[in-house]
C-alpha cells in the first residue's frame, strides 16, 4: 500500500494524541494509494481494543463515496504493544482492505512508533509493504 506522507503524518499524530488509548480510523484512496484520512472516535476508550463510533464511520463512508474514493485501509494503534494484529484484530477483520497498525511505546519523554501494514484473509495475516510517498 502506498500512502501520502501528509496522510501518514496525520495518522501518526492522531495515534499519539489518543495515547494511552487505542486510536482508530479509516483511510480512503484509489488503486492502493492512500490520499485521505478519517480519524474516528474510539468509543471504548481502551488501551487494548477499539470500536469505531458508528455515526463518524458512516460519515467517512459517505464522504469517500462523494469524492469517488474507496476505503483502502483501516488503521488503529497498539499502545504499549507491537505492530502486529492481535487475535481480536484477526477475528474482527470484516473488510477486504489493508490494516495499518501503529505500535506506540514510551521512551523517556517521547513516544516511539512503528507502523506496519497487513492483509487479513480467512484468519491468516500477510504483511504488506507500506510505502510513504510525497
Amino acid at each position: 500500500m502506498k500512502i501520502k506522507k501528509q496522510v501518514f503524518d496525520e495518522m501518526i499524530q492522531h495515534c499519539k494524541s489518543c495515547f494511552p488509548y487505542e486510536a482508530c480510523g479509516i483511510i480512503g484512496g484509489k488503486n492502493d494509494m492512500a490520499t485521505e484520512i478519517y480519524k474516528i472516535k474510539n468509543t471504548e476508550a481502551s488501551s487494548v481494543s477499539y470500536f469505531m463510533e458508528p455515526e463518524e464511520q458512516l460519515k467517512a463512508m459517505k464522504d469517500m463515496k462523494s469524492k469517488g474514493l474507496d476505503m483502502i485501509a483501516i488503521f488503529h494503534s497498539h499502545p504499549f504493544g507491537s505492530a502486529y494484529p492481535s487475535s481480536k484484530d484477526i477475528e474482527l477483520s470484516f473488510y477486504d482492505v489493508y490494516h495499518v497498525i501503529i505500535a506506540l511505546n514510551p521512551y523517556g519523554d517521547n513516544l516511539i512508533f512503528e507502523a506496519k501494514c497487513f492483509k487479513i484473509k480467512d484468519g491468516k495475516v500477510y504483511e504488506e509493504e507500506l510505502i510513504i510517498e510525497q
